[in-house]
C-alpha cells in the first residue's frame, strides 16, 4: 500500500495499492487532480488535491518559457484531436454497420 500525498500542500489524499497510472486514474475518481506534465518539460505523474494547487505548482516548477511553449503544445493538440473527430466518428460508423451485418448473417 503507497499514500498519495498532493504535491503541493502534502495532504494525505488517499491509499492504494494500484500501480503507478492506475493510481491517477484512481485519483481521478475520487476528485483530485492527476497530471502528466510532460508538454512542459516534466517527467512522471503528480498528484494534487485540487486545480488551485495544481497550477502553483506548475508555475513554482516551471519557466515561463515552458509555460508558454507547453500550453502551445496543448492547445495544437486539443485542436488535431477536434480534427480528428469527423474521421473517428465515420470509422465507429462502419464498424457498427459491419458488426450488424454480421449478427444478421449469424440469424440465417
Amino acid at each position: 500500500m503507497k499514500d498519495i500525498y498532493c504535491e503541493e500542500c502534502g495532504l494525505l489524499l488517499f491509499s492504494t495499492d494500484k500501480p503507478d497510472g492506475a493510481d491517477g486514474a484512481e485519483a481521478v475518481s475520487k476528485g483530485y487532480v492527476y497530471k502528466m506534465p510532460f508538454f512542459f518539460g516534466i517527467e512522471g505523474g503528480h498528484f494534487f488535491c485540487c486545480k488551485e494547487h495544481w497550477n502553483r505548482w506548475l508555475n513554482d516548477h516551471t519557466t515561463p518559457e515552458q509555460r508558454e511553449r507547453g500550453n502551445k503544445e496543448v492547445a495544437e493538440m486539443k485542436q488535431k484531436m477536434e480534427a480528428s473527430k469527423p474521421g473517428l466518428l465515420a470509422g465507429l460508423q462502419r464498424i457498427q454497420n459491419a458488426h450488424k451485418e454480421l449478427l444478421k448473417m449469424a440469424d440465417k
